[in-house]
């Protein structure tokens, strides 16, 4: 018996069909779930959208921030301080929200060994919650840190967020990175179970393309 033959023994194209579907749909599903889970606060493209943030002013960061097209890069004399920031925002609710995810890269130069991402609410309270810097790479890395718990900040009306040293000295460690995205996520991103259902996915479309080659041969 050819077991090569039999291996790849040519499905109905009727069944090709109904799986290329179902692969569609997973994949359209798993899409979906992913997008639901996020909230962008910045992702530090070209002109400043609502609720996204600048550069603080009287900062380090002043002069020291770099647009690119879909990144922004910190640079120059910058200071690991608050220097950029989103405030006075129509409130909005965290308390869904386990985890704050950043996108970005340690570039040359970096000394600082961690930045704050820090929040503000209504109530006139506050949170920083503290990313160690060797979390990220020279290649642009995601990173997902626990959100929580919050003790000095109301997570059901938060109004602003900045991002930086956590302080408003200027004298700190040089600060350099480039940012892509900023953004609070139900659950880690990319979430391991994701992965394992991207790859079952590719192997059952490779295995459905392999058969398909075959039918049509």
């Amino acid at each position: 018996m050819n077991l090569a033959a039999a291996a790849f023994t040519p499905w109905p194209l009727d069944t090709l069909k109904k799986l290329s579907l179902l692969l569609s749909l997973a994949f359209a599903s798993l899409c979906t779930k992913a997008s639901a889970q996020i909230v962008v606060l910045d992702d530090f493209t070209t002109g400043v959208q609502i609720g996204e943030g600048v550069v603080t002013p009287l900062s380090s960061w002043v002069g020291q921030v770099t647009q690119n097209l879909t990144t922004i890069t910190i640079g120059g004399t910058a200071k690991d301080d608050n220097g950029w920031r989103s405030l006075n925002l129509t409130t909005f609710d965290a308390s869904g929200k386990n985890f704050i995810t950043i996108t970005g890269q340690l570039d040359l130069g970096n000394a600082a060994s961690f930045f704050n991402v820090q929040f503000f609410d209504a109530a006139s309270g506050s949170q920083a919650f503290s990313i160690s810097s060797s979390s990220f790479t020279t290649g642009m890395t995601t990173v997902s840190i626990p959100l929580g718990p919050w003790t000095t900040a109301n997570p059901t009306i938060l109004n602003g967020w900045s991002i930086g040293g956590g302080g408003t000295t200027t004298t700190g460690p040089d600060f350099r990175m480039t940012l892509d995205q900023l953004a609070l996520s139900s659950s880690a991103i990319p979430e391991p179970g994701t992965y394992a259902a991207l790859t079952g996915i590719l192997t059952l479309g490779f295995a459905v393309w392999r058969r398909r080659t075959s039918t049509v041969a």
